[in-house]
């Protein structure tokens, strides 16, 4: 099963039959079976049909749209799981407070034990940089979790770690491009758009998994609730956000996969990926997330998101303690 990235502007996207077409001026670009795909992603000025919509619809593929700059709009989807009873022990689990704020308390210590591992994993021995006063620092803030009462405190000591972190992560990459802290909406440099497009489609996998189990999206356990905000799918990224995206980034620049003339520099400083640098970095991200990682076994990444969502389905309606993905060895719940 495959996810199809269609960014060819001023295309279609038709049914033939049992099978996906695109066209752009009486010219086919794609031919895949429907049996082939898994999910459709739609960037900026490209149109579906309706009896395309209809018959990925009646397969369970998702349609995810997103602006020509990679930013997330929403997603067309077919029905889901009428797991009504799941929603209704996840409001119960939001009410108790004590619960709530244990599940945001793990979610924010596993971040960190992730973002320790990979500075641990990637920490650049020819550099004179004090990676362990990085690590020391984000240890010191992470043993003042269990004494936070609210979710903005726990999200204040996330901030703080997350500061340090990505102050360390620019010393991790070796490329032509100079990282100097995250910045995003726009992204001003390459190494940001790479990561914020890759946190978009991690963003939108989770999502589509959370659909599927018939969640409620909107109601988070760390990030709380916003209108019109997936605070759920914002919760349950933070576990995937160093091993998926900041390890698959990391190698993707220091390996040089992608150059200057992959980007397109505006005076305005909003940075963008050229088509044949998003057709790159598309097709090594399929390859990262559905290869086998070290730590899942003969697991992918995609099915060991589906794992901890299921996971917390049963944490949930057992009313047992959630375990989140550690790409560290800490035990998360014994520390706090």
């Amino acid at each position: 099963m495959a996810v199809l990235y269609i960014k060819e502007q001023g295309s279609m996207i038709q049914k033939v039959d049992e099978r996906i077409v695109v066209t752009k001026n009486q010219n086919r670009l794609l031919d895949v079976p429907v049996f082939q795909i898994d999910n459709i992603a739609v960037i900026g000025n490209v149109q579906i049909s309706t009896p395309a919509l209809h018959l990925l619809m009646s397969k369970g593929i998702d349609v995810s749209y997103l602006t020509y700059s990679g930013r997330y709009l929403g997603s067309t989807a077919a029905e889901a799981s009428k797991n009504i009873f799941l929603r209704f022990e996840q409001y119960q689990y939001y009410l108790d407070d004590m619960r709530r704020l244990q599940m945001a308390r793990i979610i924010t210590a596993n971040k960190i034990d992730n973002q320790i591992a990979v500075i641990r994993e990637h920490r650049r021995k020819d550099l004179d940089y004090d990676w362990d006063r990085d690590i020391e620092q984000m240890i010191r803030l992470r043993q003042t979790l269990r004494d936070k009462e609210t979710a903005n405190e726990i999200l204040g000591v996330e901030g703080m770690c997350s500061n340090i972190y990505f102050g360390a992560f620019g010393h991790m990459i070796d490329c032509e491009f100079v990282f100097n802290g995250r910045n995003r909406r726009p992204p001003r440099d390459p190494i940001n758009v790479i990561i914020s497009l890759a946190y978009t489609l991690l963003t939108k996998e989770v999502a589509s998994a959370l659909d599927s189990e018939s969640f409620e999206p909107y109601l988070g356990f760390l990030h709380g609730i916003r209108y019109g905000r997936k605070s759920l799918s914002l919760d349950m990224v933070e576990e995937f956000r160093q091993p998926v995206v900041d390890r698959l980034v990391i190698i993707f620049f220091n390996k040089r996969m992608i150059g200057r003339y992959d980007f397109e520099f505006p005076e305005d400083e909003h940075v963008v990926l050229t088509e044949d640098g998003f057709k790159k970095f598309c097709e090594e991200y399929e390859k990262w997330i559905n290869g086998r990682n070290s730590l899942s076994g003969d697991k992918s990444f995609r099915v060991r998101i589906r794992d901890q969502i299921n996971k917390l389905k049963h944490a949930i309606v057992d009313k047992t303690e959630y375990l989140p993905y550690s790409w560290g060895s800490r035990n998360v719940c014994d520390q706090l």
